[in-house]
């Protein structure tokens, strides 16, 4: 079995979705782009819950499967032609979260409500990939239109939710952002009318959050 500490990651992170209540039963799927180019990705109809790791199937970028017994995901094209599009793109993850899902059911892209939304797109807004039918190529292509050379993330109308990242934990991270962003929005717009962030706050905040977190110091001279 090829990739398994890759496989286990996939499999976590599967796990996680259903555990932070992101998707139920077999809803949503998660892939990881191996070092040759492959995609790991998860099995069709197989609750998550009971996920192993060499469930998860090996296929090319072009849908072939390569490794696995099980059906990949009926997402597969979507995450395949993430991959070709987007040379950066590690890991993908897909969910029907609710906040997030209901702002894709009323046609709602996400403006820049909230900064912490520079963390899966520089502009701070959330797009709308149009409508399709689920697994088919013309859906990978409008989501890779709507992710763009650089976003993270972006909502697909009357479906849910992509997320990217280098790999699947990130992803995962991301998706976490995006849907408590989804809910940000989707109340403060019943409440009233919510106050947008203006380009300039948007590229001073995104040119500052870039930097966020901890970093590792250099070891001194007299360090190991």
């Amino acid at each position: 079995m090829k990739h398994p500490d890759l496989r286990e990651e996939v499999a976590r992170v599967a796990k996680q979705l259903t555990g932070s209540g992101l998707v139920t039963g077999t809803s949503g799927n998660v892939s990881a782009r191996t070092p040759e180019g492959d995609i790991l990705v998860t099995p069709s109809g197989i609750d998550y819950e009971v996920l192993k790791p060499e469930d998860v199937v090996l296929v090319e970028t072009g849908g072939r499967v390569r490794e696995g017994d099980l059906e990949p995901s009926s997402e597969t094209p979507m995450h395949t032609g993430i991959y070709r599009a987007r040379a950066d793109v590690g890991a993908v993850v897909h969910t029907h979260s609710t906040y997030a899902t209901t702002l894709a059911c009323l046609g709602w892209p996400i403006p820049p409500v909230h900064y912490m939304l520079t963390t899966l797109s520089e502009d701070g807004r959330i797009p709308l990939a149009p409508y399709t039918t689920y697994g088919t190529e013309e859906l990978a292509g409008y989501v890779s239109e709507a992710l763009g050379a650089s976003r993270n993330a972006c909502l697909l109308q009357n479906h849910g939710t992509i997320t990217v990242g280098k790999n699947p934990e990130e992803a995962f991270s991301r998706t976490v952002v995006l849907e408590e962003m989804a809910e940000i929005y989707y109340k403060t717009s019943i409440a009233g009318e919510p106050v947008l962030l203006s380009a300039k706050e948007v590229e001073e905040v995104a040119a500052k959050i870039s930097g966020y977190g901890q970093t590792r110091p250099l070891p001194t001279e007299n360090e190991g």
